[in-house]
């Protein structure tokens, strides 16, 4: 079985102290953007 995933692409602008810290602590934004995403969505869901 195959699963399919829809992936939408978004750009977004973050200051420079922002980029290092996650350079510094090893983290991609995009997975940590989803994470809060998905928090969020869970949060007003209730």
């Amino acid at each position: 079985m195959y699963w399919i995933h829809t992936v939408e692409r978004k750009s977004v602008t973050i200051r420079e102290d922002q980029s290092e810290w996650l350079e510094e602590n090893h983290l991609n934004l995009s997975a940590f953007l989803r994470e809060k995403l998905d928090d969020k969505i869970e949060q007003r869901s209730r």
